[in-house]
């Protein structure tokens, strides 16, 4: 009798789970839903290309359809033979780097020779040490990303004084407006959309229910600032059963896994982590690793090539909001000669984020960055059976 009972609950428990996991898209988790109904919420959209943010003044953004040049201006900017500067904020990432081979593409086109690329390695006193280097050679249109905004003002300052055109990527300087033209304008990708975006795929991987945690950059930063800001909101407006209970903040990649520690330390049972991007979100995968947690699930912002491997494999990380990084680039570039030639284009203009979850992982590389997707990837992807 005892094993008539035996055989009817195991028999049980697998149609219960079948049932819990039946709707889900391919990489959901293996954590199964206790009282939630799934099949409730809308499955994510892999090619939405929907904007959802704003400007850090409000206003609706631009984009690529907001930079487009006709033949006889570009044909005015080749004349011109304008010279262009970047000086990049980090350039160890595959997001900025085919931003930058986009934005050079671009240049070529356009006849507009580049002087010089710097890296500041996510040092804004380096940062500002290549800006002024960069001053000298007096280039036409500089490119660059105010990693500190109060510190690198002032510096910035100077160019606008120069008369150099400036294109700011993902955030713009303390103290500069627009409107009296010290800039051309402010791109990114959609900064609200990636975290949004980040905050789904967590929701469908936990199964749309679960206790999180979120350790973000703690600085005034508008692209991450923002990032972070939709994740919680959409957390708060669409998943009402998973419940923030952690904030570690964090001013360098340098102590995220010491705010990782903590965190574990506080919540050692908790389901995922959101981190804002995808550099300190591997720093929090081993922090977890390291006391056991590889049933955690982590999302992020950018998509690198260790954290694309990690999400082809189904493993801890689980997904991001990542860039459309060619894209950006070229609307960085086009935005440049618009620029050159006194064509008004709005004050801020964004690519649309792109959802990256195992369901899409290879093909999103390729879109986003304009490379084949890394056979490392491939492999790992792959080796998922």
């Amino acid at each position: 009798m005892k094993k008539k009972y035996l055989a009817l609950f195991v028999c049980l428990a697998a149609v219960l789970s079948l049932i819990a996991c039946s709707g889900k898209q391919q990489g959901s988790s293996s954590k199964k839903s206790g009282t939630v109904d799934v099949s409730s919420y809308a499955p994510i959209n892999f090619n939405s290309g929907e904007v959802f943010g704003i400007s850090p003044s409000g206003e609706k953004a631009g984009s690529l359809a907001d930079v487009q040049l006709t033949d006889a201006e570009k044909e005015q900017i080749r004349k011109g033979n304008f010279t262009a500067a970047f000086c990049y904020h980090q350039l160890d990432n595959q997001v900025n780097q085919s931003k930058l081979a986009a934005t050079r593409a671009v240049l070529a086109d356009l006849n507009i020779r580049v002087l010089s690329v710097t890296d500041a390695q996510s040092n804004p006193d380096k940062l500002v040490n290549d800006l002024e280097t960069t001053l000298a050679l007096k280039p036409n249109v500089l490119f660059s990303m105010p990693y500190d905004p109060d510190v690198t003002a002032a510096v910035y300052r100077k160019y606008v004084d120069a008369g150099i055109k400036i294109v700011f990527m993902e955030n713009t300087p303390t103290g500069f407006s627009y409107a009296k033209g010290d800039y051309v304008t402010m791109t990114n990708s959609d900064s609200y959309g990636n975290g949004k975006y980040a905050a789904d795929i967590m929701a469908r991987e936990l199964g749309y229910e679960g206790e999180v945690a979120v350790v973000f950059f703690n600085a005034d930063f508008f692209t991450t600032n923002e990032r972070d800001r939709a994740f919680r909101e959409t957390m708060a407006a669409k998943y009402p059963n998973i419940k923030i209970v952690g904030e570690y903040g964090f001013t360098s990649i340098d102590v995220v896994g010491a705010s990782a520690d903590a965190l574990f330390a506080a919540h050692p049972k908790i389901d995922g982590v959101y981190a804002s991007w995808d550099i300190p979100a591997e720093d929090v995968m081993v922090s977890a690793q390291a006391i056991g947690r590889n049933d955690l699930i982590i999302t992020a912002v950018d998509l690198g090539d260790n954290s694309a491997t990690l999400i082809a494999k189904n493993g801890i990380m689980r997904g991001v909001g990542c860039p459309k990084a060619t894209e950006t680039g070229t609307i960085e570039g086009l935005a440049a000669g618009c620029g050159l030639i006194g064509k008004k284009i709005p004050a801020y203009i964004v690519s649309a984020s792109q959802p990256v979850a195992r369901d899409n992982v290879l093909e999103a590389y390729k879109s986003c960055f304009n490379v084949e997707t890394p056979k490392a990837v491939v492999d790992a992807y792959n080796s998922v059976k």
